[in-house]
């Protein structure tokens, strides 16, 4: 008997592995290949990231920089090909996914441990903004991870996964400092936990701590040698009324939550009703327990932080505490009888994640006209290269400005030898560089004025500008577009 029960099991385990790969697979294909298909340029926060990353510094005056290598690894290893920044967005995605869905087997059946990934995977993060690769996708994922682990841990006590989450926290860390709070909710959880407490008289979270401290300590010491100018930024927030900021935060936060309970009505139901505690669900509700400490004790202390300081805490900042929020939702309450069937309850919840999907898709593609997801970026690369080269032969560019950074951004990413980017938020260089070892500024002429912005000229007085102003065309929908640029270099030997 016992036989015939491990074989179900195992039956079950392979035929929940398949279908989790396979939904998972073909969606995160899916928003690969559009934006590589359909855009020829790249957003701001991803053109930024793709230009700190070939720097190769600890961060910037905003934030750490692990998106940056990641972007920058997978920049070497493909060739610098377009589809770099939308591949990084979905392996993230793979990843956070995947911690949903391996806590979810710990504790629920495998047709409901797939129900609880795939109520996440129309997520603001995994739709809506696949071309958005920056800090917040890769903390969603390491927050994810280090949420599974230290679960994993705490149940276990196994060493393999106190070094594993300690990994994923300090790459979390790396990513952004609210890991911060999802630490504090850890250690709270486990304090105020009989097996958590009794963990701190092993070496399991001590060893977590040492590798956390070790990951972040290059990090640590990149703030003292530059006056923690990352925390100057955030005391620099343009400030808000004390009651709207935190206001605002929470309201947005629901966004988060809506289309996971559209999802999860099949399974759930709308007369939704608490399960009962039995002494055999110990594992659940524990589970429950560190999920819910793990969402409301950061966006508390996020909140907090907005309301004391005054500032103003974007709706993203909230993005990674909900990732487990359908999982928890399946803990907390019971679900439908009539839906015992593992193909029913399935088939249902993709079919409703379908048209959902269906939806982001359609929003992505009409959000497309817009001269922005189109600039003619491999043509500004390899224009500016050819002016440069025209008119400096003996040296390469090694900087390059402007008064748009998306323009910029785009230029120095496609040109063969990628100037270094003079940005406000940037630490490896400034303007003095561009005027002491030479470079390029580049500007969009509007209006046909072809003199160089007063902004520009007041920073870079001995620049010339050039005779040359290249005009790119480029479509956006039926419209055929102009790009017209005004260019101005100084030699690499003014200035010395």
């Amino acid at each position: 008997m016992d036989i015939m029960v491990e074989e179900v099991v195992r039956k079950d385990n392979l035929r929940a592995s398949v279908w989790f790969w396979s939904v998972v697979g073909l969606f995160t294909t899916l928003w690969v290949l559009l934006p590589t298909l359909l855009h020829t340029s790249y957003c701001g926060d991803v053109i930024e990231v793709q230009n700190i990353g070939p720097e190769w510094v600890w961060a910037t005056k905003k934030h750490p920089m692990l998106p940056a290598w990641i972007l920058e690894t997978l920049n070497i290893l493909t060739c610098r090909s377009f589809a770099v920044p939308f591949i990084a967005t979905q392996v993230c995605t793979l990843l956070a996914l995947w911690s949903v869905w391996r806590l979810a087997r710990t504790v629920l059946d495998e047709r409901l441990a797939l129900v609880a990934a795939f109520s996440v995977l129309p997520y603001l993060f995994f739709t809506c903004k696949p071309i958005w690769f920056n800090q917040n996708n890769v903390l969603i994922a390491f927050w994810a991870l280090s949420i599974y682990f230290v679960f994993q841990a705490v149940q276990t006590n196994q060493k393999r996964y106190w070094i594993t989450a300690g990994v994923a926290l300090g790459l979390a860390f790396h990513a952004k400092y609210p890991t911060l709070f999802l630490c504090i909710a850890i250690v709270i959880y486990m304090l105020t936990q009989e097996n958590g407490r009794k963990y701190f008289r092993t070496p399991g979270p001590w060893i977590t701590i040492l590798i956390v401290f070790t990951i972040f300590l290059p990090h640590i010491i990149w703030l003292f040698h530059h006056d923690f100018v990352t925390f100057q930024y955030a005391s620099n927030r343009v400030p808000m009324l004390q009651w709207l900021s935190p206001l605002g935060f929470i309201g947005g936060q629901l966004l988060y939550w809506l289309l996971t309970l559209v999802i999860l009505i099949p399974v759930i139901g709308f007369a939704w009703q608490w399960k009962s505690r039995h002494p055999e669900q110990g594992k659940t509700r524990e589970c429950q327990s560190f999920l819910l400490f793990c969402a409301v004790i950061p966006a508390a202390l996020l909140v907090l932080y907005g309301g004391i300081q005054g500032k103003y805490i974007p709706m993203e900042y909230g993005a990674p505490l909900w990732t487990f929020g359908g999982l928890w939702l399946l803990l907390r309450f019971q679900t439908k009888e009539p839906i015992q069937c593992f193909h029913q309850a399935v088939t249902l919840t993709i079919t409703i994640m379908f048209f959902i999907a269906a939806g982001f898709a359609t929003e992505f593609y009409l959000g497309l006209q817009h001269p922005k997801h189109y600039r003619p970026m491999h043509a500004l690369g390899t224009v500016c290269e050819q002016l440069w080269c025209s008119h400096v032969s003996n040296a390469q560019c090694p900087y390059i400005a402007g008064d748009d950074l998306l323009l910029v951004g785009h230029v120095a990413h496609a040109m063969p030898l990628r100037p270094s980017v003079i940005m406000p938020q940037g630490t490896w260089a400034d303007d003095s560089d561009l005027n002491n070892k030479g470079g390029m500024i580049v500007w969009e002429i509007k209006n046909g004025e072809r003199a160089m912005p007063e902004s520009l000229h007041s920073r870079f007085s001995k620049a010339k500008v050039l005779l040359e102003t290249p005009e790119l065309p480029y479509k956006v929908g039926n419209k055929v577009l102009t790009l017209k640029l005004g260019i101005a270099i100084v030699p690499p030997s003014a200035g010395q």
